[in-house]
């Protein structure tokens, strides 16, 4: 999982810094959709551990939903970005 990690760390740098923003956000929701539902699985599991997956679910949807609103607004400039983008 190091490249996985590597994209959403380079993802989060490009919505930073306004370098590709747009990239920058699929890369995040490119990390966070695959890993949300493969270690997340809440559905398989019972007791205290279906709790615990159920609510890491919901914070990585709620961190998908926030990233696709990242996407909706980087058509636009950040105050602070570099300038470089699609």
């Amino acid at each position: 999982m190091p490249l996985g990690s590597l994209g959403l760390v380079v993802g989060a740098l490009s919505v930073l810094f306004g370098v590709y923003p747009t990239l920058g956000v699929l890369a995040i929701v490119g990390f966070l959709v695959p890993i949300t539902v493969i270690m997340h699985d809440f559905w398989t599991m019972d007791g205290q551990d279906r709790q615990n997956e159920q609510i890491h679910f919901l914070k990585n949807a709620g961190l998908i939903g926030a990233s696709l609103l990242f996407l909706s607004v980087s058509v636009g400039t950040w105050p602070l970005a570099v300038g470089v983008g699609l």
